[in-house]
């Protein structure tokens, strides 16, 4: 059998089957990682600190109406500005980012690719109002592409931090002057309510410049109010990142996939490679500049490349 004649490795032979337990062992990985607060609560300014830290150079996509640049005397950074928040825009900007292996991807505000202009709610009541089903119908209809989003959010080959908005509430706090004056509580943000067991970690921000961790799976973080939260935060997330075994989904990989020289074999061990990250979901473009997921693009190609071989027989 030739090498063109096996199919690629598929996941049960990469990965362990349900009954071969291992031992387990912590991952060095990229950080996924939230900042949610009201407006004027600093988020922007937050994620831009700690991302100086986790290295560089760092790419923002900017759904605030360039409100980010302010910053850019602080921290430098490259910017895409949207002004219309499809998801489907998201899973392009977001194969972009990747192809140019940005180590650290700032969303501000991902909010707005879920209750902004054209964002995942948008869509749900423009299909309940064409009149093709109830609201559970928009739901089925592009919740598959929420989740597509969602897995190339987790399988960018780099840190990616999230800003979100958050419901506000409004109580009469009293300074120590004894002043009485008006204070914004965050609730809770704007997004999926489930967002958050995606994360590593969430953090609020909060009136007078800290940030509060409840949701954290970095031990350090949990249950924690960091005061002037910035740089050293950044250093304290991406210690813990670099910890363990280095199992990183690589911006090498849409390169690999990409390169016109490559083989049904080297394709092959590519996707086991990717699998065994937990990369395939990654979002990249394909030969033609469309948007598409790396292993989507892997099989695309070891597909063509075996059609090739067998309508040449004997080569």
């Amino acid at each position: 059998m030739s090498s063109d004649d096996r199919p690629f490795p598929q996941p049960e032979t990469i990965l362990p089957q349900p009954s071969e337990f291992q031992p387990a062992v912590k991952e060095s990985r990229p950080v996924r990682i939230a900042f949610e607060g009201p407006s004027g609560s600093g988020r922007t300014l937050t994620s831009l600190l700690v991302a100086s830290a986790l290295g560089g150079p760092i790419a923002v996509i900017d759904t605030t109406g360039g409100t980010a640049a302010k910053y850019a005397d602080t921290v430098p950074f490259d910017t895409l500005e949207l002004t219309h928040f499809d998801p489907e825009r998201l899973f392009k900007c977001l194969a972009v980012a990747a192809m140019r292996a940005y180590p650290v991807l700032i969303i501000d505000r991902y909010t707005a690719f879920w209750s902004g202009s054209g964002g995942m709610l948008d869509k749900v009541t423009d299909e309940t109002r064409s009149g093709y089903g109830a609201s559970n119908a928009g739901w089925n209809r592009y919740r598959p592409m929420d989740r597509r989003v969602t897995a190339a959010l987790f399988a960018y080959p780099g840190h990616v931090i999230l800003t979100l908005n958050s419901r506000t509430d409004t109580v009469i706090d009293t300074d120590v002057q004894g002043r009485q004056y008006a204070l914004r509580l965050s609730l809770r943000p704007e997004q999926r309510s489930d967002l958050d067991y995606d994360l590593d970690a969430v953090g609020t921000l909060g009136p007078v410049a800290t940030v509060r961790f409840g949701k954290s799976r970095i031990p350090s973080l949990a249950g924690e109010v960091f005061e002037q939260p910035g740089e050293d935060l950044g250093h304290t997330i991406g210690k813990w990142a670099s910890e363990g075994v280095p199992n990183w989904p690589q911006a090498s990989f849409i390169d690999r996939a990409r390169d016109p020289e490559a083989t049904f074999d080297s394709l092959g061990q590519l996707r086991a490679e990717a699998l065994a990250s937990r990369a395939g979901a990654m979002a990249v473009l394909d030969l033609h500049g469309e948007p598409t997921t790396l292993d989507a693009l892997i099989l695309k190609r070891g597909h063509i490349l075996k059609h090739h071989r067998e309508a040449r027989p004997g080569t």
